[in-house]
């Protein structure tokens, strides 16, 4: 079977079609679609897609950015056992 190679791409750097469909306001249907080239699309489509990958690669270089504060600041302590209920970071 064909597919796109947006597919492939989205399978390895696990991005799931909702996350994928609400950065760029389609369907996780349409999408599927878009990848399993049911249809042709139109260059907006396209773009909607593009930017919906970029989109996906700042949120995840915005919470890797969040972790890595966090291990800096709980790094030393990462091994520390505790009660899951009395603690916060």
């Amino acid at each position: 079977m064909l597919v796109r190679k947006m597919r492939l791409l989205r399978h390895k750097h696990h991005i799931n079609l909702t996350d994928l469909s609400r950065f760029c306001g389609l369907s996780p249907q349409r999408l599927s679609e878009i990848e399993l080239n049911v249809e042709g699309l139109l260059p907006a489509t396209e773009e909607k897609v593009r930017q919906a990958f970029y989109a996906a690669a700042d949120q995840r270089e915005a919470e890797l950015s969040s972790l890595r504060s966090d291990l800096e600041r709980y790094g030393d302590s990462l091994f520390e056992t505790i009660k899951e209920s009395d603690y916060a970071l």
